[in-house]
């Protein structure tokens, strides 16, 4: 008995070592803090605190060898309130001056605009394996710089905290609205003519790195707050600045790039094209604190934001008379009625991938008001006849047909090539539907070898369909691929790449033929 009782505990501990081992963390936060302060006469105060403890070289001479913080010095002012490192060994190394270096950021390169923008890059020194790094920093904004305080903040990072906390401190007389996709927990409290919210979030997890993980697939800790009232008041602030259809070089402009087109779609195409192919500039709404330059100085200087080029878009389109309806994309599902500007992910006036996404993102007018996106069909029903004397030729009078259609449509995303398992859910880019036929007219003197096939494999999330007939020497392929969710959860996952497995199996695209 106890011989059967040590096979089967050996048994255990080999089916144990079989599992694949989680990867241990690179670092781990201790603590992690940031406070939003809202002063009475508008500036605002932002101050960040981090330790973080350093376990592998990659964490020590890649990862978190340098924080990277942007600001505005024609506004704001930066101030390292104190910044050290912790040796395993408890020694303290205070960061000297000269690792304090301010660059241009890397979103602002090539945008001579943007210039005055600023990068203080803090190179933590005295590293090792074991080491602690401190970093305690405040970025002061002056009144009038930020209209409101407004906020979108991941509560997590790439690697575990074991406490984070995040504070907003709003004068008493002003309402502060909130949305947390997370799990901390949140106290209010009021004193002296000041309300503060703070959320307090514990062993927070790293944020997963497997792709399609975002806010709006419900992947990542973010907590959004904002003192604007309503979503027209937030968006107000571009509103105001798109002005490109009332500026005589953008009418100009307009009419030189339309003038020999005779429809609206040769139109619409010929200004398209025009913005496209303008410089694109990186740096974002916040890191230019909401602001655009106007759609003159983007024609003069053949750049802009994003936001830019939408406003120049939306001016030469209206004045060739064509409707321009800009609209903006929210990180994550809002709601209509939150307003916000940090949670603008996007300004556009025409992107079918938000059309896409619009059951898990908010998408507005400038106006505030909810924005009607027309769904493009992404369904494919292909049909091709291949001729049987084409195809690869092997030994012995075999000869190897592939299908036309394998590796296109949504097989070219490559999830089949991804981990069979998954922690996050996956958010795929649409819902697939797609059917292949293919007909193969088998020359005399030759027959398919290939089994026919009448296979389906069906599960929750969908199903993945392959027919092989032959009849009157025509070998008929029909290969069908439907998904009937865009969110798939970890749980959902393993069924999910069975079909994407299936769908990409070369097998059932291919047909062997051979010499009778």
């Amino acid at each position: 008995m106890k011989k059967i009782h040590y096979i089967y505990v050996c048994l255990g501990m080999l089916l144990l070592s079989a599992l694949p081992a989680k990867a241990a963390s690179e670092a781990e936060y201790g603590k992690v803090s940031k406070t939003y302060i809202l002063n009475a006469d508008g500036s605002q105060e932002m101050r960040a605190y981090k330790e973080l403890t350093l376990f592998t070289h990659t964490a020590m001479n890649g990862l978190y060898g340098e924080t990277f913080i942007t600001y505005n010095p024609a506004y704001q002012t930066l101030k390292i309130n104190d910044s050290y490192t912790r040796q395993k060994d408890g020694t303290i190394i205070k960061t000297p001056e000269n690792a304090f270096v301010e660059v241009l950021p890397s979103s602002a390169t090539d945008a001579p605009a943007y210039n005055g923008l600023k990068e203080m890059v803090v190179v933590h020194t005295g590293l090792d394996l074991g080491a602690t790094l401190y970093l305690d920093y405040s970025i002061i904004t002056r009144a009038g710089y930020l209209p409101e305080l407004d906020i979108c903040e991941q509560t997590q990072e790439l690697s575990p905290i074991k406490e984070y906390t995040l504070t907003v401190v709003v004068p008493e007389n002003k309402k502060l609205q909130y949305k947390a996709f997370g799990n901390g927990s949140l106290k209010v409290k009021k004193d002296n003519g000041k309300e503060t919210f703070s959320w307090t979030f514990k062993n927070m997890p790293a944020i997963s790195q497997e792709r399609g993980n975002s806010v709006a697939s419900g992947g990542v800790s973010t907590i959004m707050a904002s003192t604007y009232a309503t979503p027209a008041e937030a968006l107000n602030v571009l509103q105001s600045q798109f002005t490109a259809a009332s500026e005589r070089e953008v009418a100009t402009l307009a009419q030189k790039l339309v003038a020999d087109k005779q429809t609206v779609a040769e139109k619409t195409k010929a200004l398209n094209a025009y913005v496209g192919g303008l410089g694109s500039c990186r740096v974002t709404l916040k890191e230019c604190g909401y602001r655009i330059r106007p759609a003159s100085e983007v024609i003069r200087t053949a750049y802009g934001t994003e936001a830019e080029k939408a406003n120049l878009l939306s001016g030469l389109l209206e004045a060739a008379g064509l409707p321009a309806d800009v609209k903006v994309a929210y990180v994550c599902k809002l709601g209509e009625d939150y307003p916000s500007l940090s949670g603008v992910q996007s300004v556009f006036l025409s992107d079918p991938t938000m059309a896409d996404m619009q059951d898990f993102i908010t998408v507005l007018t400038l106006d505030g008001k909810k924005a009607e996106l027309k769904v493009e069909s992404h369904s494919i029903n292909r049909t091709d006849t291949l001729p049987g004397n084409g195809g690869k030729v092997l030994a012995n009078g075999y000869k190897l047909l592939t299908m036309p259609g394998l590796g296109e449509g949504f097989a070219r995303y490559g999830y089949a090539m991804e981990s069979a398992t998954r922690e996050s859910n996956l958010l795929l880019p649409y819902k697939a539907d797609e059917t292949y036929t293919c007909e193969v007219n088998i020359p005399s003197g030759m027959e398919v070898c290939t089994p026919p096939k009448n296979k389906e494999l069906k599960t929750p999330v969908g199903k993945v369909a392959v027919t092989m007939t032959v009849a009157d020497s025509k070998a008929k392929v029909v290969r069908s691929l439907q998904l009937n969710k865009q969110l798939i959860t970890p749980r959902e996952y393993a069924d999910f790449h069975r079909l994407m497995s299936e769908w990409a199996d070369a097998n059932n695209a291919t047909l062997l033929l051979k010499q009778k």
